[in-house]
């Protein structure tokens, strides 16, 4: 994995966008004082890829993601790997609850032509194909790389306090790093296949066995005998065939004879069947009766139609009825309207009569309410005036003419007031009663006046309409006239209908006798048709009875002619079938001799061939289980070397065999280069040893070679020794793993303040070695100047109040 771009924002202490490119840069140190954000690049690097950080914690504890006080982040790496192009991006939220989540992750591989310092933006775009998203992302990159997140955090990002894990480590967790590194799961793989093909050569194996032992052993005097009986069996078909065609004309012959005779026996019945039919004798005479009835019926039918004829011209010269109906109905109008007509004109006189007196009663009430209202007036006067001169006194003035009065006037006794109103009111009422009794009558009147009226417009139209009519009596005879004359022709009607359907059955019946007759001479002519091959005479004449009796006697006298020769027929069919039995007995012998059973109905000759298919058959597949049981025979001793060989190498490939050697080997060469470095890095006074179990010790020179334990190495002892066996380790991959692990790539978080001016020469020597000869990328995290200086590519990380930032710097 070498890495081109790194973005990051809002992630650890970076708030701020920040772009690192790495595409020209094979050797680079992060520089910057203690808490700047150094170490959170190479964080940057490693969550990118696996989702999370070593310094964290917890695999899926990613709570310190975020930078603080922002709600988003992304980090993104576009590296490459394999002989391609991938980026693997990021992104986090914070929800509303303060929890820090992976909301979005992809990993793509990516259109390669795009130059690697081109704009991000436009290297992201170029998507060649979506390789995984979400919670699959660390699984694909673990697979595209080749090692998962411990594997990468031990040999790729050595980070803080984390330098001495492969050194100080178990030897099985070593030996398991070793196999995930190196690829060497590759053997343990191949022995896993080797096992299943060897338990799948075996089964093999056995059902090629059990198959074998199904199959039988076939012999060749058995495939010699199957081979004569084919011989016998086609060597038999001629005679067969011969036999065959021979019966076959036998059966010809017999079905002939056979055929004649029931002919035969076929005419004899039909001539003693033959019989005439009974209502042929009198059938002439019934239709000569049914002529009779015809012609009779045609006669009453045209007295019946000359009787309805006179019967029309009778009534044709009377008035319609419906006329004479309405002139009589218009004479039966008139006289109930003339009655009528006098009695509304006496209504409507006395009605006038009664409207004159009711008004002349009416103003005599109206002239009674005038005297009665001009009493009430006078009787009021006197009163308001007695009441006046009540209120005067002498000396003062007069309320009403304003003069002083000198003299009080005196008044007699008033008329009663309250006599006066009621008086009043009374002639009110009897003028209301009487206005509306005046107004009823004027109705009434009103009323007759327009009855009457009405009457007269319809005597006058009941007048126009009886113009032109006769008298009542006139009217009357008239309409008896007619309506006799119309009875006298519906009667003439009926007659003729009657007639008319007489004559129609009785044609009916004559019809049906002539075909009836028609049947008899066709039943004649089939009978007779019948027997034509016999000569039967014809049929013809007009007497049916008597063709009958002809035909008859003909057929009596063919019928003992006949009953000679059917006798002489079946004599020849039996003898025929004689021959045919004896012909198949003899062949039914000549293949029972063969072991061949002839049916009853079966035919001989393809009872032979199907014999002879079969026991061609029989010859095939004993020649075809011959040749199968001796491949059989080479695939049993071909599964089991399969699986003696598949076994063994099995055997060989277990994990705590071929495995185990293989990364004994491979410590012994990672140990080897990095006792060279540790002895550069310690100045000679110590040196890696694998020892007998694979646990690793080192060889102090100062104290007389002695054997030390790792884990009793000082701080800055352990991280020498430790950088000695990841740079071997990182130097060593690819021979290491055939090919099949290429990590290009080695970031190592401080450590190096533990070391002399010396050792950090040597470690900074080692490093750009590393870096120029092994063509990957080297990054370090560093607080020594010493150090820092001698890297060609600086990234200076800063910090301030917001946010952590980083350029690079040229050296």
């Amino acid at each position: 994995m070498r890495p081109l771009r790194l973005m990051f924002e809002g992630f650890g202490s970076y708030r701020d966008h920040t772009d690192v490119n790495l595409s020209d840069v094979d050797f680079f140190v992060l520089t910057g004082p203690t808490g700047a954000g150094k170490s959170t690049v190479i964080d940057a690097l490693c969550f990118a890829l696996y989702g999370t950080v070593p310094r964290w914690g917890k695999k899926d504890a990613i709570r310190n993601a975020l930078a603080p006080s922002v709600n988003e982040g992304k980090v993104c790496l576009v590296f490459e790997a394999a002989g391609g192009r991938y980026a693997a991006v990021r992104l986090l939220r914070r929800s509303a609850q303060g929890a820090v989540q992976t909301k979005e992750a992809r990993l793509d591989r990516l259109d390669a032509s795009v130059p690697p310092d081109a704009d991000l933006t436009k290297i992201l775009e170029a998507v060649a194909e979506s390789l995984a998203e979400g919670d699959k992302v660390t699984g694909a990159v673990a697979e595209l790389l080749g090692i998962g997140y411990e594997q990468f955090t031990q040999c790729v990002v050595l980070p803080q306090g984390r330098f001495a894990e492969f050194l100080q480590a178990k030897p099985g967790d070593r030996q398991d790093l070793l196999i995930q590194l190196l690829a060497f799961a590759v053997y343990e793989d191949v022995g896993q296949r080797a096992r299943a093909r060897a338990s799948a050569a075996s089964g093999k194996l056995e059902m090629a066995q059990k198959r074998l032992t199904e199959l039988g052993t076939v012999t060749d005097d058995v495939v010699a005998a199957a081979s004569r009986k084919v011989r016998e069996l086609a060597d038999l078909v001629p005679t067969v065939d011969e036999a065959v065609e021979e019966m076959a004309g036998l059966r010809a012959r017999w079905t002939e004879a056979n055929a004649a005779a029931a002919a035969a026996r076929e005419q004899l019945t039909g001539l003693a069947s033959l019989r005439r039919p009974g209502d042929v004798v009198d059938l002439a005479t019934r239709l000569t009766l049914a002529d009779e009835a015809v012609g009779r019926r045609a006669d009453e039918r045209a007295v019946a139609e000359k009787e309805e004829a006179d019967a029309e011209a009778a009534r044709a010269g009377l008035p319609e009825l419906t006329v004479l109906q309405g002139w009589r109905t218009a004479h039966t109008r008139a006289a109930a309207l003339a009655d009528r007509l006098d009695r509304l004109r006496a209504t409507a006189a006395n009605a006038e009569a009664a409207e004159e007196t009711a008004r002349a009663e009416s103003a005599a009430a109206e002239r009674e309410l005038a005297d009665a209202e001009t009493a009430r007036a006078d009787a009021d006067r006197a009163h308001r005036a007695v009441a006046l001169a009540a209120d005067l006194a002498e000396g003062e003035p007069c309320p009403v003419c304003r003069q002083q009065v000198h003299d009080l006037p005196q008044h007699d006794v008033p008329a009663d007031l309250d006599t006066a109103m009621n008086a009043v009111r009374a002639a009110k009422s009897r003028v209301t009663a009487q206005g509306r009794a005046y107004t009823d009558a004027g109705k009434a009147a009103a009323e007759a006046r327009a009855e009457v009226a009405s009457a007269e417009r319809q005597a006058a139209d009941l007048a126009a309409e009886l113009r032109d009519a006769p008298p009542p009596a006139e009217v009357d005879a008239a309409l008896a006239s007619r309506e006799a004359a119309d009875a006298a022709l519906d009667r003439a009607r009926a007659r003729t209908r009657a007639a008319r359907k007489d004559e129609e059955d009785a044609a009916r019946k004559r019809t049906a006798l002539g075909e009836e007759e028609q049947r008899a001479w066709s039943a004649l002519r089939a009978s007779r048709d019948r027997f034509v091959a016999l000569g039967a005479p014809p049929v013809d004449g007009t007497d049916l009875a008597a063709a009958w009796q002809s035909f008859l006697d003909w057929a009596k006298d063919q019928h003992t002619e006949l009953s000679g020769r059917a006798a002489e027929l079946e004599l020849a069919e039996n003898e025929l079938r004689t021959q045919g039995g004896t012909a198949r007995a003899a062949l039914t012998d000549l293949l029972d001799r063969h072991g061949i059973a002839l049916a009853r109905d079966a035919k001989p000759d393809v009872v032979l061939a199907s014999h002879l298919a079969g026991a061609e058959r029989d010859l095939a597949d004993l020649r075809a289980r011959r040749e199968q049981s001796a491949a059989l025979a080479e695939e049993v001793e071909r599964c089991r070397e399969e699986e003696q060989v598949a076994k063994y190498l099995g055997n060989l490939l277990k994990s705590n065999g071929f495995e185990a050697w293989l990364c004994a080997e491979a410590l012994d060469s990672l140990v080897t280069e990095a006792s060279e470095i540790l002895m550069q890095l310690s100045g000679g006074q110590y040196e890696l040893v694998r020892a007998a179990r694979n646990e690793l010790v080192v060889l102090d020179h100062n104290d007389a070679g002695t054997q030390r334990p790792v884990n009793t190495l000082s701080g800055g002892e352990t991280f020498q020794a430790s950088l000695a066996l990841a740079l071997a380790l990182s130097h060593q991959v690819v021979d290491l793993s055939g090919g099949r692990r290429d990590l290009n790539s080695m970031f190592l978080d401080e450590g190096f303040g533990t070391l002399d001016e010396a050792t950090l020469d040597t470690v900074a020597a080692t490093l750009e070695r590393l870096a120029q000869e092994t063509d990957r990328v080297v990054g370090i995290v560093t607080h020594v100047p010493a150090l820092a200086e001698r890297v060609p590519v600086q990234f200076a990380v800063t910090r301030d109040g917001a946010s952590s930032r980083l350029q690079r710097v040229e050296v």
